[in-house]
């Protein structure tokens, strides 16, 4: 993979994981079409693994920057290619934002005006969530940063220990290459049942970050990055980076030798189960 197709394929697989995802978001929000993170949740699994599926013979098929830097810090990937990585992933997730601004624009004013609110006011449920996720994103919630910052990072951690594992030669127990972008999609549906109605579960710093700066340029301003931008930071860019980051220490410290001390179990049993039959 040379570095154009590296950036092409972060750009891509994360701009249709992005646009189909926070699509989903627009459509529950402006038209009511889907309910819950249930039905949303599993756009987002199955418009992750069809990315996947699109892009992964150009770039790893990473699409979010907690990944890269797990993959960086579990040995799997040139830390020099971390940037080219980064900056994908930071314009699919903006050019997406775009491109759904452009479609429900008209929707959001209205939708706005209907609830007595402009671009210089917000609730939660508004338009703007839309595009800048909150915390909690449920009035029967009560979630503080510190919260909010965990199950971000413990969403994360999962969703990284789930795609260092299925894609370990180690692993003996894995899918098969095919199979396993539906499983990483998969992860993300679940993660966005458990951890979507105290974050939004971004799980992903540039599919939270660049929508927000989007927000921000058309007219939300600040309200782009919540009451307080400091603590919306912990949240959605040092929550998922600590998440992976923690992911990919365990899987190769604790999972890995696990996998091979069994693996070098089964071939010493196979070996003494041929010469007892000699």
């Amino acid at each position: 993979m040379n570095t154009a197709s590296k950036f092409a394929g972060e750009l891509i697989g994360t701009f249709i994981m992005c646009f189909a995802g926070i699509g989903a978001v627009a459509t529950a929000t402006l038209y009511g079409a889907l309910t819950g993170p249930g039905q949303v949740g599993l756009v987002w699994g199955l418009a992750i693994a069809i990315a996947i599926f699109v892009t992964r013979n150009l770039s790893d098929a990473h699409f979010n920057p907690a990944v890269s830097l797990a993959m960086c810090i579990g040995g799997r990937m040139k830390w020099s290619d971390l940037p080219i990585y980064l900056v994908g992933q930071c314009c699919g997730a903006f050019l997406a934002a775009g491109g759904l601004w452009l479609l429900f624009a008209e929707s959001v004013m209205k939708n706005l005006k209907n609830a007595g609110l402009s671009m210089a006011s917000n609730s939660i449920g508004s338009a703007a969530s839309i595009w800048c996720e909150i915390y909690p994103n449920n009035s029967a919630g009560a979630v503080s940063y510190m919260t909010g910052a965990f199950a971000e990072a413990i969403g994360v951690f999962v969703l990284v220990l789930v795609i260092f594992s299925v894609t370990a030669p180690e692993n003996k127990g894995r899918a098969s290459r095919n199979l396993a972008p539906l499983f990483i999609g998969l992860t993300i549906t679940i993660m966005i049942n458990v951890i979507g109605p105290l974050t939004d579960a971004g799980l992903n710093p540039a599919r939270d970050m660049m929508p927000r700066i989007w927000a921000c340029i058309v007219g939300w301003g600040n309200i782009a990055f919540g009451s307080n931008a400091f603590e919306t930071c912990i949240v959605y860019i040092v929550g998922p980076l600590v998440g992976g980051v923690l992911a990919a220490l365990v899987y190769n410290f604790l999972l890995r030798p696990l996998h091979k001390n069994n693996n070098n179990a089964e071939n010493d049993a196979y070996l003494a189960a041929e010469e007892a039959l000699l």
